[in-house]
């Protein structure tokens, strides 16, 4: 079903959602830089980085500003809870590896692993989840038992939140691609009639653009896992509530072609680094955004290319959604 318009309260609320966020999170950005600089909570340089200098990690900023958003708007109540509980672990893990990355150290791949299932249960227990999938073949729906949606939401979750962490590499890569992913899944929530993953997008787009502002190269603050993570699980609870609860096969496909350039990049890599015997979970400069730098382009060319490819692949997905209507 298309929505024909949106009445002149939705326009006015969906505006809120959307510029709310950003002057929160504009606000909300100085005092958390002062903090980590006061506690050297900073990503220091190292060979496989691309930064020469310590730079502070903010990703504190983010998630306050994306709280105080959706706890202001008229959001479902159980996708409220599932966000703001399970995003809050999803941020915890990822500050805590900052942390420990701050002072030189490096957390482990399994704590932060059970801390992302933990989120991902916890959005699945406040009633965020994948009920069921589209049958390509006789066009209907498969209910998923209760197990089988859990082990679908909690691998689609944590799946997404470290697909964005692997494309935090450089200056604004990230930032943008979850922008431009969020303002892709707004459209599709607004032509499917999902008031409330319209809110949730508008206020990832508003929040990402206001970071944005700091975060392009030169880059002087960078999110940190704390910041990836908590996008990530974002991104990912909108597209469970949101596209996923389309009753057609398109409306599965939608999330993962707007996310087909990190699901490509993240695939390829886990492959490549299996083949040459290495641990998957390793991180290199094997991924596509370096490679494009090896092959000769500036910092800011590999990013724009970046989000070029990204836009391709949500244009996708949108010609897609109205071919299907």
């Amino acid at each position: 079903m298309i929505v024909q318009g949106l009445k002149r309260g939705d326009i006015l609320l969906n505006l809120i959602a959307l510029l709310g966020a950003f002057l929160i999170v504009t606000a909300v950005i100085p005092p958390v830089y002062n903090l980590s600089m006061s506690y050297s909570i900073v990503d220091k340089p190292n060979a496989r980085k691309v930064h020469q200098t310590p730079m502070p990690f903010v990703g504190a900023a983010i998630w306050a500003g994306v709280l105080l958003a959706v706890w202001l708007l008229p959001i479902e109540r159980r996708l409220l809870i599932g966000v703001s509980l399970g995003g809050t672990v999803a941020f915890a893990v990822g500050f805590v590896d900052d942390f420990i990355k701050s002072r030189g150290g490096d957390l482990a791949a399994g704590p932060k692993f059970i801390g992302q299932i933990f989120a991902a249960i916890l959005l699945f227990s406040a009633g965020v989840k994948v009920q069921f999938l589209s049958n390509p073949f006789t066009g209907g729906l498969v209910y998923l038992p209760d197990l089988v949606s859990l082990v679908v939401t909690v691998a689609w979750v944590v799946g997404v939140t470290n697909l964005i962490n692997f494309m935090d590499g450089l200056d604004g890569l990230a930032c943008g691609l979850v922008n431009i992913a969020a303002l892709t899944m707004a459209v599709v929530s607004y032509f499917m009639g999902q008031p409330t993953t319209l809110l949730v997008s508008l206020v990832l787009v508003g929040v990402t653009s206001a970071f944005f502002r700091v975060n392009f190269n030169p880059a002087r603050m960078f999110m940190g896992d704390a910041g990836a993570y908590f996008l990530g699980f974002m991104l990912a609870a909108v597209s469970v509530e949101g596209a996923f609860k389309s009753a057609t096969l398109v409306g599965l496909l939608i999330p993962i072609i707007v996310l087909g350039l990190p699901i490509a990049d993240t695939v390829f890599n886990i492959v490549r680094r299996l083949l040459s015997g290495k641990p998957v979970y390793v991180a290199d400069k094997g991924h596509a955004h370096h490679r494009l730098l090896q092959a000769g382009l500036s910092h800011r060319q590999t990013v724009l290319v970046m989000y070029l490819i990204s836009i391709c692949f949500s244009l996708t997905a949108l010609v897609l959604m109205f071919a299907n209507k």
